[in-house]
């Protein structure tokens, strides 16, 4: 039996407003990049989402690409 755990909640690096897989999954998976930009549901910033290797949520804000 294999049991693995990924991270599919996140907070904001700007504001630390916290966010929830459902939040922003059904978008991110059906990214044909694999990447997804939304705003922030506390400061409005533009965040990027993307996921790692391992399945956990990678997020940076979008002005510091």
């Amino acid at each position: 039996m294999h049991i693995s755990y990924v991270e599919a909640k996140f907070k904001c690096p700007k504001c630390e407003c916290p966010h929830k897989e459902e939040d922003y999954y059904e978008k991110l998976s059906k990214s044909k990049t694999f990447v997804s930009y939304q705003k922030c549901k506390g400061c409005k910033t533009k965040l990027g989402i993307s996921s790692d290797i391992m399945g956990d949520v990678v997020v940076w804000l979008k002005e510091d690409e």
